[in-house]
């Protein structure tokens, strides 16, 4: 929804935690946080990222592009610190401190309401320069979903700023170009990339994962970890992580998407602030521009809230499915930097404006998926399945199962994560359940496939 301009802020029960959705926000927080100048400046300064990611083509451009990275996310870090550390005097029932930093945007200083708006903004910052990071770590792996999906599973190390480890990892990464030429990435820049602090690109093409502390010991687990990822990805062992056979499955079945048409669609919205189409196998799919709302409605709320149900209503007419019993849906907003399994808008084959509006929720898109229509598809190649979830579950969370399919003897259970490729990503359907009959008949199926499908590096390059 558009920010707006209250002049008043509204009484607000819960606390304003960072990290939060934006959803929750009421309509004079929504407007606080998003016309707040960092934000609109943070906006353009990734676009200009993107762009200059792009363009990124030696060892040298990427090492230049990191140190970049780095002082824009730093600086965002150490204002969320500041903020943070304000927050737990006030919560503490002390006063501000002599050396108060300098004071929030907008409201009363004297006040925990200001500060932890503050904070939300510059939390929302963070996660935003960190989707780019992600975008410049797929760039760098030559854009591998394999790799990433093996590195992300552990748990967030949280902010860099304040890291007790970070300046000996950026020491390491000017020593290795210092001395070897050698880039290397590093993962605190990043959402995704959550196993080791460093890789480091090798003259032969080659990557090391490097695992850096101020003291020569090292954790086992942590040695572990990294191991299993090595294994994973060279010999086909089980990925790092609770799920004890989680394991890769690289598919001979092209990854083909309707990402063209996202393109059309968002250009549209853009023009007219929203608008939707249909697209093949059951889905309906929908944009939204906030300044082109703003710009055609003002103000006036409810008549934009009303064209844009009345848009989504129509491409779910128009698509076939409006009388399906289910529903599987998924928005773009609020999404950047929260889930490390997801390709970051940073990489979307889009302008580079396009994907900075996207990760700063100026763009958002929403796809609209038949379970009755997917339930077909897969029947369609061959697999028996089941939609599993039943209401009030439609909009389901990330560990609940979805579909089960079945081929001969052999089953496989669909949870919510596996169905970002059709919602975010909108791989076609029918190249999907190819891609799920593919799994069922390799050889030696894991009971947690992770599908890689062939030929995706040319969608995002």
């Amino acid at each position: 929804m558009a920010p707006t301009t209250d002049a008043d802020p509204p009484r607000r029960d819960a606390r304003l935690k960072a990290n939060r959705g934006i959803g929750s926000l009421t309509p004079f927080e929504m407007s606080a946080v998003m016309l707040h100048p960092a934000q609109r400046a943070t906006t353009v300064r990734i676009a200009e990222l993107i762009g200059w990611l792009r363009a990124c083509e030696q060892p040298a451009d990427y090492f230049e592009f990191q140190r970049r990275l780095f002082g824009d996310l730093y600086k965002v870090e150490e204002r969320r610190g500041q903020c943070s550390r304000i927050i737990k005097r006030f919560l503490a029932g002390r006063k501000l401190p002599a050396d108060t930093p300098p004071p929030p945007h907008s409201g009363d200083p004297e006040q925990l309401a200001s500060w932890e708006l503050e904070a939300f903004v510059y939390e929302r910052l963070g996660r935003q320069l960190r989707t780019v990071g992600d975008g410049f770590a797929w760039r760098c792996f030559g854009f591998d979903r394999r790799i990433i999906l093996t590195l992300c599973r552990n748990d967030s190390p949280g902010m860099m700023y304040g890291k007790d480890g970070l300046p000996y990892e950026l020491g390491r990464v000017e020593e290795l170009w210092r001395q070897e030429s050698h880039f290397a990435l590093l993962h605190d820049l990043t959402n995704c990339l959550r196993i080791a602090d460093l890789t480091e690109f090798t003259d032969n093409g080659g990557c090391l994962l490097r695992e850096i502390k101020s003291k020569p010991h090292t954790e086992k687990k942590q040695l572990d970890r990294a191991e299993a990822a090595i294994n994973a990805l060279m010999h086909g062992g089980s990925l790092p992580g609770p799920r004890p056979d989680a394991r890769l499955v690289k598919l001979t079945e092209p990854y083909a998407t309707n990402l063209k048409q996202l393109g059309d669609l968002l250009a549209l919205a853009v023009q007219y602030g929203c608008r939707g189409m249909k697209l093949s196998g059951g889905r309906a799919l929908t944009g939204a521009s906030s300044p082109a709302l703003i710009r055609r409605w003002g103000q006036d709320h409810e008549a934009a809230g009303l064209a844009l149900e009345s848009v989504r209503a129509r491409a779910i007419r128009r698509a076939g499915i409006d009388q399906a019993a289910y529903h599987l849906s998924a928005k773009s907003g609020d999404s950047a930097a929260r889930a490390p399994i997801m390709a970051p808008w940073s990489i979307y084959p889009l302008p580079p404006d396009y994907c900075a509006a996207l990760i700063c929720d100026l763009l958002t898109f929403e796809t609209v998926l038949s379970a009755d229509q997917l339930v077909a598809t897969l029947e369609a190649a061959g697999l028996r399945s089941e939609y599993l979830l039943r209401p009030p579950d439609i909009r389901p969370s990330l560990d609940l199962p979805v579909l089960r399919m079945h081929r001969g003897d052999r089953a496989l259970t669909l949870h919510t994560y596996g169905l970002n490729l059709l919602l975010y990503e909108l791989v076609e359907p029918e190249t999907w359940a190819r891609g799920m009959r593919e799994a069922l008949t390799t050889a030696d199926p894991p009971t947690e496939p992770v599908l890689i499908f062939a030929d995706e590096a040319g969608t995002w390059t």
